[in-house]
């Protein structure tokens, strides 16, 4: 989070939820039952890296560039992600130095 501020990155921070329903007849309700629990996102892989990192005691994070915003058409949000690629681009190059830079700090960290 520091490392988002100090690049002037927006950023939210919460629990969100992996799975593998997308495309389901029920997403919509399956999506507002998870965000009036709080849910912030949902992915397909985050729960597998804190599984693994809890078992290596190692510690983890995961960055998610927003494909749908809440509410949003999932088709929808995916083919514009595809006919945007400057943005997504963007997005993603946003997220790897982001995750690069934390790494650096949380290693200058730990080793004072």
């Amino acid at each position: 989070m520091h490392t988002a501020d100090e690049l002037k990155l927006p950023w939210h921070c919460g629990r969100i939820r992996s799975h593998d329903s997308f495309y389901t007849d029920r997403e919509e309700e399956i999506d507002r039952y998870w965000s009036g629990k709080g849910i912030l996102a949902a992915d397909m892989e985050t729960s597998a890296l804190f599984v693994i990192g809890g078992l290596r005691g190692m510690r983890t994070a995961s960055i998610l560039n927003v494909v749908v915003e809440h509410e949003g058409d999932l088709e929808q949000g995916i083919n514009n992600l595809v006919a945007q690629e400057d943005a997504c681009a963007l997005g993603e190059e946003r997220e790897i130095r982001l995750a690069l830079e934390a790494i650096r700090a949380d290693a200058q960290r730990l080793a004072r």
